[in-house]
This record gives structure tokens, sequence and C-alpha cells, in this order.
């Protein structure tokens, strides 16, 4: 989804793996609501050199990583292929508190990143061969009196991708450039510095195909959200949250009606014991789509439309042992899709990240998502004959494992192994001009050994 390490790139999904690692458990660490489809990602980073008089640090960088992709273009029919991956990186922010010579709160904290990444693949396999590619990401914070009684903060986040879009792929278009870009504003208020938090936020997303003839998946997004969260004892936390967006794909032949999602969760967060913590929320979700009579382009059950269920999600994190953070839980939640009216996803993950030595890291995660579709669009949309056996409805099983080794033995310098597993399971397929069957199930591995100069 962006540049990271691509056995978590390319898998798309373990970027919601990364956390924190910390001897000092609070309510606060675990994470709250539906999972974002594209999360925000920080750069590796080293001590840094400060500018501007002392009161900002730059990080500059640079990465490789080496190996071998078992199934480079997600296909049924799979193709190898060697990954050679450059990318470099720089991060611009504030000094931290801990290494301000005085101890006063800042007044503003701002970070910004940034990083491009080459690609290049070499195979012998005539569907791939020598391809070459380009993505970039950057990615700006401010916050604004933070910890303060009124606190703002705002977020931009920049991508120049190649990868498929909530993995979902057809073999037409597994590799289609992409620019995505997310503004957020965030504000939270506590009366008096009190228990009580109100929170006001307002999110504008742009996802912009390259292509022309995948111009009818263009898409923009507006998400408001408002919530309350009030804090009954020091580590035990409750949240109601209502959040309202609009979704129109407005690209030249879109057949996606626009929607306008609703979500309502109520949910509570707790430090049950020193090393574990839980979260709870429910609630109640509706993909809102209307015009659909104006959209005749769609094919199986039109009655359900609509996604118009529950939402909601658990998650334990333990600490059992210091430098150690374990993680699993499970997920409700569904988004627009660009090959249906809606997508759900129930995701069921475990996570591992553990300091066991000095400079060395170690992690690993599963995922499992139980994938179903809405009404779907025809085809043609597609560009294919027709979906595989007739089908009118489709339904996919996800399965990511991803581990990682990495050691730093200077502080500007780390290297490390990654492995990653990335399965779709369906029966569901497609048709093309000539008649030819196309499974859209595959199955890759990806193993890399990967360099990293971050000061």
């Amino acid at each position: 989804m962006r540049s990271v390490p691509l056995a978590k790139q390319i898998a798309g999904l373990s970027a919601l793996l990364l956390v924190s690692v910390t001897g000092v458990a609070k309510a606060q660490y675990v994470p709250y609501g539906p999972f974002e489809v594209y999360p925000g990602t920080q750069l590796r980073e080293g001590p840094g050199f400060k500018v501007l008089g002392d009161g900002l640090v730059i990080h500059p960088g640079i990465a490789t990583e080496l190996g071998y992709d078992s199934n480079m273009l997600m296909s049924s029919q799979p193709g190898g292929a060697g990954v050679l991956r450059l990318r470099a990186h720089v991060d611009l922010a504030t000094r931290p508190p801990q290494r301000l010579d005085l101890d006063t709160r800042q007044f503003l904290k701002f970070r910004f990143g940034a990083a491009v990444e080459y690609r290049q693949f070499f195979s012998r396999d005539t569907r791939i061969g020598y391809p070459q590619q380009v993505n970039a990401q950057s990615e700006a914070d401010l916050r604004i009196k933070e910890g303060d009684p009124l606190s703002f903060r705002l977020y931009n986040q920049f991508l120049v991708t190649n990868d498929a879009r909530n993995l979902e792929v057809a073999s037409t278009q597994t590799f289609a450039p992409r620019i995505f870009n997310r503004l957020s504003l965030l504000g939270t208020y506590r009366p008096y510095g009190g228990p009580l938090e109100i929170g006001l936020s307002e999110s504008l997303r742009f996802d912009y195909y390259v292509q022309s003839e995948l111009s009818r998946n263009r898409s923009f997004q507006n998400d408001l959200a408002l919530w309350g969260a009030y804090r009954l004892l020091p580590q035990t936390q409750i949240k109601l949250e209502v959040r309202s967006s609009w979704t129109n794909y407005y690209g030249e032949g879109a057949v996606i009606p626009n929607s306008a999602p609703l979500r309502i969760t109520a949910g509570i967060q707790s430090l049950i014991f020193p090393w574990l913590g839980v979260s709870l929320y429910l609630g109640y979700g509706n993909s809102l789509h209307y015009g659909l009579s104006e959209t005749p382009q769609l094919v199986g059950d039109l009655s359900a439309y609509r996604y118009n269920n529950f939402v909601g999600g658990l998650e334990g994190r333990l600490l059992l042992v210091p430098r150690m953070s374990l993680r699993l839980g499970w997920a409700r939640d569904f988004f627009d899709s660009i090959y249906a009216t809606y997508l759900r996803d129930d995701r069921l993950y475990i996570s591992y990240e553990h300091n066991p030595w000095r400079s060395l890291w170690l992690s690993a995660g599963f995922e499992t998502y139980l994938r179903a579709y809405g009404p779907l669009v025809t085809p043609a949309t597609l560009y294919y004959r027709a979906y595989k056996n007739g089908a009118t409805s489709r339904s996919d099983v996800l399965v990511s494992l991803n581990a990682e080794a990495s050691y730093r033995p200077l502080s500007w310098l780390s290297a490390g192994i990654s492995y990653s597993l990335l399965a779709d399971i369906t029966d569901f397929g497609f048709v093309d001009g000539a008649g030819t069957r196309m499974d859209a199930g595959f199955l890759k591995h990806v193993v890399l050994f990967k360099a990293d100069i971050s000061y």
C-alpha cells in the first residue's frame, strides 16, 4: 500500500500489526474502533541532525531490499521474480521532549516524512520480464497544544502506489498506478482537564487511478466523526462515537452508486491487570447507498445493495514479559469497493513483537479476513466477458502471515530478513474475451533481505 518493507506492503495488511513495545502499560494503548484501510506509517529513524536553531531534527536515510517474490502478479498461475528495492527517505520533526534542555510543554509538535522508492523485478517469465516501478509517500502531522484541555491535530497522507487497493485484485489491474491523499483535522476538548473528552474530526480522502480506462474507479470521500469518552477509572474509559461519511465514485462511466455510510458505536477499554488490556466496541453500520435505479450495471441480489448490520471489535493486549507485546482480536467493518456496492470484512488477527536482546527485534503476525461482497459490478466494467460459472455473488478468505527479524548494531544501521505469505482463497473467477477462465484466488510468498541506513 505504501513504501514500507515489501513483506508488509505486498500483503497490505501487516501495517496494522505494528505496535509499540513498552514496559509501562496504559489503557490508552489499545487501538479503538474500526481499523484504517490506509494506516499511517513512520520511517525508521536514528539520532538525527539538529537544524533551525536547534528546534528541529532531520533524519535522512536510505534502505535496500533484495529477495524473491513467488507470485509477482498475484495470479492463480504464479510467476516468480527476483526483487530489488531502493528507498530514500527523510523525516523532519520537532525535537522530542526528552531531548529538550528545558522540561517545558511544546505548543507545536510537527513531523514530516517522505520517501521515494524504486523497484526492479527480474524474471524469465514472459508475463513479467523486467518491469520497473516507482512509489512515493509523504506524511505531515501537526499537533497543537497536545495534552492541553483544548488541542488540535492536522494530518495529511499522500501516496503514489502501484499496489492493489484493499487487496482487491483482478488480473488485468494487478498493478494499476494510483494516487491517494487523505487530509484530516481533529479537535479534542477536555473540560477543565477532567475525565471527559469530546472530539470532532473531519477527513477528506481522494483515490485517483491514473489510467483513463480505470477512471470509473476514481473516488472521493468525506468523513465526519463526533465522539465522547469518559474515564471511569484511571485505566478504564468508555466511548460513544457517531461517524458519517459521503462516498462518490466520480470518474467517467462510474457504476457504483453514491453512498453515505453511517456508523454508531459504543465501547469500553480497560487495563484489567498490569499485563492485560482489553478493548470492546459494538454498534450499527449502514452503507446507505442511493441512486440504485440510475445504476443498472450491477449483478446479484439488488435487495441487499446496502450493508445493514452490526460492526464491532474485541481486542486483548498482553505484556507477559518485559519488552514483549502480544495482541489478538476480532473486528467487523464494511468498506467501499471498486468491485461491488460494498465489501464486509470479519478480521481475526494475532501479532507479536519482541525485543529479546539489545537491538534485536522479532515480530510476527497472522491475519484472516472473511470477506463478503454486496451486489457486483457487471463483468464488462472490469473488461471481462463474464464471471466464472455465471456467479452473481462473491466471497473470499484472505490469509496473511508475516515474520521479521532485524538487528541494529549501530544507532544508524539496521539489517534484517523477512518472510510473508498472502493467500486469497475463493472459487470466484473471470472469463476473458477469448473465453479463458481465470481464478481470482492466488498464493504468494515473499522473502527479503534488507539493510537500512537511517540517521
